[in-house]
């Protein structure tokens, strides 16, 4: 059995300057897969900045709102 390390999205916990990632919380190949498990991340960690990216877009992101506005 291969473990793989290489997913198509991953959810990653940032720094509160979302200057670096603290902690790869999830690697996932399946898009609704990937949504749902950044919802629970996001519920499980409220405040916390939590990505969810597809190779280096960024496709939900507190960090991103915030410097936006």
């Amino acid at each position: 059995m291969t473990t793989r390390i290489h997913f198509l999205y991953r959810i990653d916990m940032w720094s509160r300057d979302g200057e670096r990632v603290i902690e790869h919380l999830a690697g996932v190949e399946d898009f609704q897969v990937a949504m749902a498990t950044y919802r629970a991340a996001c519920e499980r960690w409220p405040g916390m900045y939590i990505t969810l990216s597809q190779g280096a877009r960024v496709i939900e992101s507190p960090i991103r709102l915030r410097q936006e506005a």
